[in-house]
């Protein structure tokens, strides 16, 4: 995994977001910007859907003061 350099900024949705998918065996590569993920996503609905509660676990997504984040 590459590593990550500097602090978090603002997110524009013009970020390019890499998904690794397994089918049927074989690996998937799928790059877009983040804005066009949100909508295959329904970013209203489901964000909203988000905890506000930090998760216990790690690696769970939830509503930071409306900023999506992971535990």
């Amino acid at each position: 995994m590459d590593e990550i350099f500097g602090l978090p900024q603002p997110l524009s949705g013009n970020e390019i977001v890499t998904i690794h998918q397994q089918q049927n065996g074989q690996w998937a590569k799928c790059s877009m910007p983040l804005a066009s993920l949100s909508v295959l996503f329904g970013a209203t609905s489901w964000a909203s859907t988000l905890p506000t509660q930090k998760p216990a676990v790690s690696g769970m997504l939830w509503n930071d003061g409306g900023v999506v984040s992971i535990s």
